[in-house]
């Protein structure tokens, strides 16, 4: 099995991790040689927890294609401060474990894209936003393996147009959360209709909102296509 590890999470825990706040407010960091030591040992853990025969460690770059989708998108983290470390480890990541540097989208899709359905691959990520690809995943938080069949990936990015997703700034239908999302979905057979109706009862520009989250929130994968048709629903 070849592991498809998410080095952005790993990345920010490490250097996080690596620092302390001083009594004066000043933020101090651990030695790099000691960070570095810190990083190396988790990756080991990872490899050897998992059994995997290989590896890829991918870490996102820039430009991202959903930057010109919505200019805010993810504006909630553009004044957060990155920790000391954060470029060291990054750097690391790239020469000790050949760390592929993803352009033009996001480590996130590089993985979907990666991703087989048949097992032969594992999802090794925190980011929950990866659980609507298909296949078999590993959370390095919990340690837990989980499958996710074609049709729960399906069901978890119709989840996500719902509910919107705070972290990366995407605003969903107001009042509904994970419980209420499961409940609509579970009482509607037309989830394209469901999602087009409450966007156009919700914001001025229900359409084109509802499109634009679509883009912002499916994760590119191998051979499938996102499948909400906003075409079909605009003729209705």
């Amino acid at each position: 099995m070849r592991l498809l590890i998410d080095g952005d999470p790993i990345v920010y825990r490490i250097a996080f991790a690596s620092q302390k706040k001083q009594e004066d407010g000043s933020v101090k960091a651990d030695p790099e040689s000691y960070t570095l030591h810190s990083c190396k040992l988790y990756m080991s853990d990872l490899v050897r927890d998992t059994e995997c025969k290989s590896y890829k460690v991918f870490l996102s770059g820039k430009p991202n294609f959903r930057d010109k989708v919505r200019a805010d998108y993810k504006g909630n983290r553009s004044k957060a401060v990155k920790p000391i470390h954060y470029q060291l480890i990054r750097d690391y990541l790239e020469e000790r474990y050949k760390a592929q540097i993803v352009n033009g989208m996001e480590a996130d899709d590089a993985l979907g894209l990666a991703q087989e359905p048949d097992h032969s691959t594992a999802i090794a990520t925190i980011d929950k936003d990866l659980l609507m690809v298909e296949g078999l995943h590993y959370n390095y938080n919990t340690r837990e393996w989980k499958t996710v069949s074609a049709e729960e990936g399906t069901r978890f990015f119709y989840k996500q147009m719902l509910t919107g997703d705070r972290v990366d700034n995407i605003t969903g239908i107001r009042g509904i959360g994970d419980k209420k999302a499961d409940k609509l979905l579970d009482n509607n057979d037309n989830w394209d209709k469901l999602i087009v109706d409450m966007y156009l009862d919700e914001f001025d520009n229900g359409f084109q909102r509802a499109v634009e989250n679509s883009q912002l929130l499916w994760m590119l994968q191998r051979g499938k296509e996102m499948p909400i048709d906003f075409y079909e629903q605009a003729k209705v």
